[in-house]
């Protein structure tokens, strides 16, 4: 996934595709649920202290792996800055894996 730069009071949702890491495709998501972290810190392991927020994920196509997270006019109305996001996918088989962990920028 890629960093994610958003004007500030802006909810206009955040699409993403979820890809196989082996192949680069798109993998059937169909079962699954998603949530996206936004934190002050990189590092995920320090959610509970510096998270900003927590956003569930929408399906948007789950045989193309396409979905979405929005954001509310509160949410989005974080100060100008540099902060991370990590998104979490929980399997059918109700395992998790980090899909996506990169920059999101406010200004």
């Amino acid at each position: 996934m890629a960093a994610i730069k958003r004007r500030r009071g802006n909810t206009r949702k955040d699409r993403m595709i979820v890809k196989s890491e082996s192949t680069g495709l798109p993998i059937d998501i169909t079962g699954c649920s998603f949530v996206m972290h936004v934190t002050t810190d990189k590092a995920p392991d320090t959610l509970t202290t510096n998270l900003l927020y927590t956003l569930e994920g929408e399906i948007i196509d789950p045989l193309a792996g396409s979905i979405s997270f929005a954001p509310s006019l509160l949410q989005a109305t974080q100060a100008d800055g540099v902060y991370y996001y990590e998104v979490i996918m929980t399997g059918t088989d109700t395992l998790t894996e980090t899909i996506a962990l990169d920059k999101y920028t406010y200004y």
